[in-house]
């Protein structure tokens, strides 16, 4: 981790924030800041203003004092969409090692439009957060920026990547939308409004997010600031703030791993990695559909791997329709491109377990190397297994070209940890020095080629099909 994170965090510029020391320095090219407290309290707890640092900054100046340490990464006026989190989930992975040693929950501070970055990155990271703090923020981006701001909007549809407004309008993955996995960690929420704010209206926005939130079962207290409009944020006194946050500091702190918990995938990815310009949830929608078309005996569950297979229902952006007319035919492709192990946790729980076929082949994990440790996705896995026992786990394949890559050292410990109970591994991707055989992989050491893809599926068709 130390190696990693040299690669990516210059060295810092010390400086003074109301007396405290402040650390600016790049990281992987983005303008990051940490400021240390005088005595960190015990455990190295922290807090992250996801936007406009050092505005109205009673409360973060409030809990330096504390000992929290206050950091910042500034991605651009990018409205929490998947590439930005995606930055955030290394920033938060350089913090946590042993170049900060900060502690693994995170305190989220989402001013304004910072409140899409907070819960966005919250969504996804449901198990790494202590609590989230939300100051007149953005809940709903369908009220702002889209009836306030054409030129934030505009910027908005661009930096998600969606295709026209119409999808930005009919994603369903805003804050308010997407609050499930959250109340299942515990997280407590705290939100300060002003009752009279014309520009992120609070009915719209903080009354939907508090009323659902307590509908699921999840903490949330909301203080009302009576005439307030958007500015000024916080209170001038922010003890209030402080002490629900230490109140509730134990909350998560025994919530199941992000892994466990079944959750959707809000990218947008649309017009790339083989979406073939459907959503995720229309292309979820499209294999429950050719399930109920057809009979299929086997389902393959996973990301783009399995994606790339293509067959029914399935855009193809990588060479696998080959083999899969050679091998699979008589298989269901239920890849996703981008998918987790909680993505594909709540596919089966929404829908795919309810496919009459003889067992389901998921192999699936990749994607959660940038942000979840082996241990985590070892034990998602696990509860798959558990839970729907016409699952067969693959092991992960062979990733990054070297025994020593990063990447094939984090696959081998997934494949380590589920070797109890997975299935035997695919061979003949490695050669005799454990390379991996570039003709069978793309480019990125990751992705199979054609080559890779007739391994691939004659290993499935062998051991699995026609297999009673």
């Amino acid at each position: 981790m130390i190696t990693f994170a040299l690669v990516f965090c210059s060295l810092s510029q010390q400086a003074d924030y109301h007396g405290f020391v402040r650390h600016d320095f790049s990281f992987a090219g983005t303008n990051a800041i940490v400021v240390e407290p005088r005595t960190p309290a015990r455990d190295w707890p922290w807090i992250w203003r996801t936007e406009f640092f050092d505005h109205r900054p009673q409360l973060d100046l409030m809990m330096l004092e504390k000992g929290y340490h206050l950091v910042h990464l500034n991605v651009g006026n990018t409205f929490g969409a998947p590439a930005s989190m995606e930055q955030f989930g290394k920033f938060y992975n350089e913090l946590i090692s042993s170049k900060w040693n900060l502690n693994r929950r995170v305190v989220l501070e989402g001013f304004s439009r910072g409140g899409l970055y907070a819960y966005n990155w919250a969504c996804r990271n449901p198990d790494k957060v202590q609590a989230i703090y939300g100051d007149a923020p953005v809940c709903d981006f369908k009220t702002w920026p889209r009836q306030h701001s054409p030129a934030d909007w505009d910027a908005l549809i661009q930096s998600y990547g969606f295709p026209d407004a119409r999808r930005a309008i009919e994603y369903p993955f805003n804050p308010i939308d997407n609050l499930k996995a959250l109340v299942q960690a515990k997280v407590p929420i705290i939100h300060v409004v002003g009752d009279a704010d014309t520009v992120v209206p609070v009915a719209e926005n903080t009354s939907v997010l508090e009323r659902r939130y307590k509908e699921l079962g999840g903490t949330i207290e909301v203080i009302h600031k009576p005439g307030v409009d958007h500015h000024p944020h916080s209170l001038d006194d922010a003890t209030p703030i402080a002490r629900f946050i230490e109140r509730h500091a134990s909350d998560s702190a025994r919530a199941r791993l992000g892994t466990c918990i079944p959750a959707p995938n809000p990218e947008s990815r649309y017009v790339s990695a083989g979406w073939g310009g459907r959503s995720w949830l229309d292309q979820h929608q499209d294999t429950l559909a050719e399930a109920k078309r057809a009979n299929y005996e086997v389902v393959l569950v996973g990301d783009s791997i399995t994606q790339g297979f293509g067959g029914p229902g399935r855009s193809v952006y990588g060479g696998g329709s080959e083999s899969y007319r050679e091998y699979l035919s008589g298989c269901l492709n239920a890849g996703m491109s981008g998918d987790r192990v909680q993505h594909v946790a709540w596919r089966l729980e929404n829908g795919l377990r309810d496919i009459k076929a003889r067992l389901f082949l998921v192999l699936v994990g990749i994607n959660n190397s940038n942000d979840d440790s082996p241990s985590a996705v070892v034990a998602g896995l696990r509860e798959i297994k558990r839970k729907y026992p016409k699952c067969k786990i693959l092991p992960l394949l062979p990733a990054g070209f070297l025994p020593t890559d990063p990447k094939r050292v984090w696959v081998n410990a997934v494949n380590s940890g589920i070797k109890g109970f997975s299935e035997a591994p695919v061979d003949g991707l490695l050669d005799a020095e454990g390379r991996l055989k570039s003709e069978l992989y793309s480019g990125d050491g990751l992705h199979l080629s054609s080559g890779g893809y007739k391994v691939l599926g004659k290993a499935i068709s062998d051991r699995y099909l026609g297999a009673k």
